[in-house]
């Protein structure tokens, strides 16, 4: 079969091409040529497996001790206050906005039947991809936990006047409301 497939293109056993098994290197280098069509590419650039930066601050947790520790430096500070103790809650991690390349593509069909009826087909497709700068996704707004309650133990909070200037001092820096704040005397002050 090979050499009639052979004589029918011009390929003799005596000819230039080197007979019989010139013949079978043709068909050798062409099937070496479908297979490297067929073959899928090997992938050597792996890919992230998050397009996302991870958070440097380490969440919630670092973010809250963080607020902890400021809030139990300057409280101390305040004229009789004491030793004090802080716990936050917060209602979340924050929110990262990371800005999008979206692409938004529209198609109208108009129809008309021989019966004199019109169809309109509208078709819509949108996709959205993340903006990536130098590697990492780009970063549109970065928003802090927000504190929903704050309670404050302090020595000196047994004096009326110091739990008012805490509480005031406490709404003023995490800009909460008074009512998301209790101030409470610590265990074994004096006047307790």
């Amino acid at each position: 079969m090979l050499e009639k497939w052979g004589r029918k293109w011009g390929v003799d056993a005596g000819g230039p091409t080197g007979g019989k098994y010139g013949l079978y290197l043709l068909v050798a280098a062409v099937c070496l040529g479908l297979l490297a069509l067929l073959w899928p590419p090997a992938d050597n650039q792996s890919l992230p497996e998050s397009p996302l930066p991870v958070s440097q601050t380490g969440g919630i947790y670092q973010a809250r001790t963080a607020l902890v520790d400021d809030l139990e430096r300057v409280l101390s500070l305040v004229e009789g206050a004491g030793a004090v103790q802080v716990s936050i809650t917060l209602s979340s991690d924050g929110m990262r906005s990371y800005a999008c390349n979206t692409k938004t593509e529209r198609r109208v069909t108009q129809e008309a039947d021989s019966m004199g009826g019109d169809r309109e087909v509208t078709e819509e497709n949108q996709s959205s991809d993340l903006a990536i700068s130098g590697g990492d996704a780009l970063l549109v707004e970065d928003r802090a936990p927000e504190v929903v309650g704050v309670l404050v133990v302090a020595e000196g909070a047994a004096d009326y006047l110091i739990k008012e200037r805490l509480t005031d001092a406490t709404t003023v820096l995490l800009n909460v409301s008074p009512h998301q704040v209790r101030v409470e005397t610590r265990k074994g002050a004096a006047g307790q």
